[in-house]
């Protein structure tokens, strides 16, 4: 018998709707992402939480090259100050 200790996994379910919600473009009014930001709201969490602000910027503005545009960088910093309030 092992002693071994399992933690059950964190539902980031609403923390992942935030974060697409912010990645979309947040304003008043706006309850949900859209479809397509939805979907990536599992993936920019996970760039999030390792605190790669250009890179999680790069995934939301979807440049291959040459930088994010500075919404998308704006939104990224958005993103990143939402995720760490949810750690505290």
């Amino acid at each position: 018998m092992s002693t071994a200790l399992v933690l059950a996994p964190k539902d980031t379910t609403a923390l992942e709707a935030v974060v697409a919600l912010i990645a979309c473009g947040a304003r008043e009014g706006k309850t949900a992402a859209c479809r397509a930001h939805a979907a990536k709201g599992h993936g920019l969490l996970r760039i999030a939480r390792t605190g790669a602000l250009d890179a999680l910027a790069a995934a939301i503005c979807g440049a291959v090259r040459g930088g994010s545009c500075a919404d998308c960088v704006a939104k990224a910093e958005q993103i990143h100050l939402a995720v760490e309030e949810e750690v505290r």
